[in-house]
């Protein structure tokens, strides 16, 4: 059971409602940010902490979709990342470090990476018509 559902919040029930479900988790991730980051977080912790809340949106976004649709987008995880649930924060770490980046810089691009979604998804799942 994921959080919107813990909490008794109405559960999303087509794909629009989902994407914005999701995009309201990962709202969240900037003021989480700053507030570890005021309690003296190591910028790999906050990094941590973006990662695993967009994470959890995804994961949590998928429970609420059908079967065929979230079958479907851990298909396309694992062909991207050979993993069903999207790439894991080691992977985005070494993904960033082979173009280059320090490990400092590595954690900013995943800060500020995960706060940001996917366009062309976002447009696809704007018509209110999609169901899932």
């Amino acid at each position: 059971m994921n959080n919107a559902q813990a909490s008794g919040a109405k559960k999303p029930t087509n794909n629009t409602e989902i994407r914005a479900w999701y995009k309201q988790q990962i709202a969240g991730i900037p003021a989480n940010d700053a507030k570890l980051k005021a309690q003296g977080a190591s910028l790999e912790d906050r990094a941590k902490a973006a990662h695993a809340i967009r994470h959890e949106a995804r994961v949590g976004a998928r429970e609420f979709m059908g079967t065929f649709e979230s079958a479907l987008l851990k298909a396309r995880d694992f062909f991207k990342y050979g993993r069903l649930d999207g790439p894991s924060f080691d992977q985005l770490v070494g993904e960033a470090k082979k173009s280059g980046l320090s490990d400092a810089q590595a954690y900013d691009k995943i800060i500020n990476s995960s706060q940001r979604t996917n366009q062309a998804v976002d447009n696809v799942y704007a018509k209110p018509q999609a169901k899932l």
